[in-house]
């Protein structure tokens, strides 16, 4: 079965159903690099420099819909003779659950501190849930989650929140979709992680680029059995974090003293000897799990030797345990 993967601009130019050519024609370049690499690695766990007619994929692009921007995908299914030169694919799991863990790689997640604050400002959120502290993450969660399915108390949040909002339902849509695929995760190690990051990292930060003038905002949906997912909220800001965005080719060991830590989102700081700030740091949700107790018990401990990929968004690292 086939699987839609959609990528919706709105705001700008995209409300009124354009876009600029030159930043329209960046983002499919990209995004389109994007997309078949990830099939390829999803079939044979390793991906092409060079795309060609034979090792495309057979992706297809569907004609636009109307309001706002979208771009339309239609990805074969990974067993399909299309995709597939062997006879079982590498990883059987959709697109847009492959592309959810190089976004969580990726794109720097919300902070804990920023959506605690907005909710403890809503009265119809205090009044059913009680104030929240920086302890509460499992409160957080509950909130987040039952925004995703009652619209009227989603309708509370007033608009100059809504984006913050957006992106931890995407995180949270990444998160559920990265736990059901977890053992086909699981078969991706390390080298070939550290090259899905080298590689998708500066596609993602070519598809910002239609944020510039064409939209303010890009979602990416995914739809595979039926089954709808948000992989990707993504607003102008966001965005200028990721143009602007360098990724280490190595893995690189470093001490640091972990100040805060969120065991359920897997979102923290930390301060390193280098740096006179804390920085912000994530660990992927599919990470995030397995080494919750050992985190945690290293945190109390106040050090943490750690291996990391250095992601320059904002002077935010992400980190690889």
């Amino acid at each position: 079965m086939s699987e839609k993967i959609v990528f919706e601009f709105n705001g700008a130019l995209a409300d009124q159903h354009q876009m600029n050519f030159y930043e329209a024609a960046r983002f499919q370049y990209a995004a389109a690099r994007l997309l078949v690499k990830l099939a390829q690695f999803r079939s044979t766990g390793r991906f092409r420099q060079k795309i060609t007619d034979v090792s495309n994929l057979g992706i297809i692009l569907e004609s636009q819909s109307e309001g706002s921007f979208r771009i339309n995908t239609d990805a074969p299914d990974p067993n399909s003779r299309v995709e597939s030169q062997t006879e079982n694919a590498f990883l059987n799991m959709s697109l847009s659950s492959l592309l959810a863990y190089v976004i969580e790689r990726v794109i720097e997640k919300t902070n804990d501190d920023d959506l605690i604050s907005l909710f403890n400002a809503i009265p119809e959120i205090t009044d059913r849930f009680g104030r929240l502290s920086p302890d509460d993450s499992k409160r957080l969660e509950e909130i987040v989650r039952l925004l995703i399915v009652d619209p009227e108390l989603r309708g509370t949040i007033f608009p100059e929140a809504s984006e913050l909002i957006e992106r931890r339902i995407s995180e949270v849509t990444r998160q559920d979709s990265l736990a059901i695929a977890s053992g086909q995760v699981a078969k991706i190690d390390g080298p070939r992680e550290q090259k899905l990051i080298s590689m998708a990292a500066p596609l993602i930060s070519e598809m910002a680029t239609a944020l510039r003038r064409s939209a303010d905002t890009l979602k990416i949906h995914g739809r595979s059995s039926g089954t709808p997912s948000n992989v990707l909220y993504l607003n102008q800001p966001m965005a200028q974090g990721i143009l602007s965005s360098k990724v280490d080719d190595q893995i690189t060991p470093i001490l640091g003293n972990i100040i805060q830590y969120n065991k359920e989102t897997g979102w923290g700081k930390v301060r390193l000897g280098n740096f006179e700030q804390p920085l912000s740091f994530s660990v992927p949700s599919d990470k995030n799990h397995p080494y919750k107790t050992c985190f945690y018990r290293k945190w109390e401990e106040n050090k943490f030797i750690c291996k990391y990929t250095w992601l320059e968004i904002e002077h935010a690292s992400q980190f690889e345990l």
